[in-house]
């Protein structure tokens, strides 16, 4: 399955070790992928990506002229960016495969993956889940029973979600962060690294501390 990667930065060259680690596993779903480069509308270090084999084809809108059986996966950590991104390419009639690297965990019961999804390694997905559009579940990260992370989630490494948690669209987990169980965190939110959520999170605001606390217009938890 040939597939172009969005975003040439360091979580575009993981995307590639997770493609590298399943393809080294035998495939997934009984199919290898077979990366074609990289796309970035910024700057990019070419020498990096040449030393993996690849290479940069330029802009996203580079994509438009790759053959039409190339999928995309949008390594780019802002949710509101990939959504703007997937909107675009979806109209073009492009498709998105998951990507679960073989070192992480899925429970067997009605885990649901949508289009784009990356899982990288030590992720642990236990049952009743489900993961939005191009969610990405970065090194570590926990995902505990009958959550639902809607599209464009970043959950960052080491982050914990428990069971019956509600993450709103293009919601931002930052690293070793956790979510205590039944909470919703409001569409765009970010949640600052090392944050426990211990109450309902509204949308488009940034959370701190232990419990976490929105920022007030000072900069001050």
């Amino acid at each position: 399955m040939p597939v172009a990667i969005i975003g040439a930065g360091g979580f575009g060259r993981e995307v590639h070790d997770v493609i590298e680690a399943v393809n080294d596993a035998g495939g997934q779903d009984g199919q290898l992928f077979e990366p074609v480069g990289f796309l970035d509308d910024g700057p990019a270090d070419e020498t990096l990506i040449a030393e993996r084999g690849l290479r940069l084809w330029g802009g996203v809108e580079k994509l438009d002229q790759l053959a039409v059986d190339v999928q995309y996966i949008i390594a780019i950590g802002s949710g509101e960016v990939r959504r703007k991104i997937d909107t675009w390419a979806r109209s073009a009639g492009r498709l998105s495969p998951v990507l679960v690297h073989p070192a992480a965990t899925l429970g067997k019961h009605l885990v649901s993956l949508g289009p784009g999804v990356v899982i990288c390694a030590g992720a642990a997905v236990t049952t009743n889940v489900r993961l939005g559009r191009h969610v990405h579940l970065n090194l570590g990260v926990t995902v505990g029973h009958d959550a639902v992370l809607q599209d464009y989630v970043t959950v960052n490494p080491n982050a914990s979600i428990s069971g019956s948690v509600l993450l709103e669209q293009s919601v931002n987990l930052g690293t070793c962060s956790c979510v205590i169980q039944g909470k919703r965190v409001g569409a765009r939110t970010t949640v600052g690294a090392g944050a426990v959520v211990a109450r309902d999170l509204p949308s488009d605001v940034t959370a701190v501390g232990i419990p976490a606390k929105p920022l007030n217009g000072s900069g001050a938890a």
